[in-house]
């Protein structure tokens, strides 16, 4: 494997996996089209190497108006389509935080890889073949056996636009077996899926979703370090990626 592309919503959780592999800012690629527009999304984007993979970071950057990251699945679905047409990798991975369960096994700063497929939770459609489309059900690249042998936590990945479940999203959370939720990866697996590019997804558990109040909490004070735990996480998985020789396949 060549090239990878790893998409990530905030600069909190991208910082240190950046400095772990010492990747160098890229200038925003812009289209001949596009160079005439007024203003661009607020992405930035990253390279570096890794084992001889040339891998790119897109980050999605701090809203201009708001002044905050632009997390959720809209600045997901800008960030992934310019990676992937800009790059043509061979591999995307959706990379971050993410929220858990209490009554799962899993426990906080926990690395979990994508297995089997990616769904939405909140993207409630009762009209024919229509409500299959808001789940999504977008498959995840065939990791499992890398996750297995690195130690890793692997599952259904879920994506919401909200911090913080209701009701209705956690029957479909139930639905769907989801280990984990997050605000992203699901919306980069569609985009991967639209142009053919196996898509994958490490997250770090790092807080829970069960109480409101204290999931909050639970994300401010553990940020920090469940960002370096996913700098860990990362670089071991691209590290795998390129050196497997079995050549299994992604799909």
């Amino acid at each position: 494997m060549q090239s990878i592309l790893v998409v990530m919503a905030m600069e909190a959780e991208a910082a240190p996996f950046l400095a772990r592999i010492d990747a160098r800012e890229l200038p925003i690629p812009v289209t001949t089209s596009a160079s005439s527009l007024p203003s661009a999304p607020p992405i930035r984007t990253f390279e570096a190497e890794v084992d001889g993979c040339v891998v790119h970071i897109v980050v999605n950057g701090r809203h201009p108006r708001h002044g905050v990251d632009h997390i959720g699945t809209d600045a997901a679905v800008l960030s992934t389509s310019l990676g992937i047409t800009t790059w043509a990798p061979e591999l995307v991975i959706a990379a971050g935080t993410a929220g858990g369960r209490r009554a799962s096994s899993l426990r906080l700063g926990d690395a979990v890889v994508a297995s089997g497929h990616f769904v939405h939770h909140d993207r409630r459609i009762p009209l024919e073949g229509f409500r299959e489309l808001g789940i999504g059900r977008f498959p995840a690249a065939d990791l499992d056996t890398i996750a297995d042998e690195l130690a890793l936590a692997r599952g259904v990945f879920s994506t919401g636009n909200s911090f913080g479940e209701t009701a209705e999203d956690l029957v479909m959370l139930d639905a769907s077996g989801a280990v984990v939720v997050d605000m992203e990866s699901a919306a980069v697996a569609m985009v991967g899926e639209l142009y053919g590019v196996p898509t994958s997804g490490v997250r770090v558990v790092v807080n829970f979703i069960d109480d409101a109040e204290a999931s909050i909490a639970e994300f401010e004070t553990g940020l920090a370090d469940a960002a370096k735990r996913l700098a860990d996480a990362l670089v071991a998985v691209i590290g795998r990626c390129v050196t497997d020789e079995r050549n299994q396949p992604l799909g």
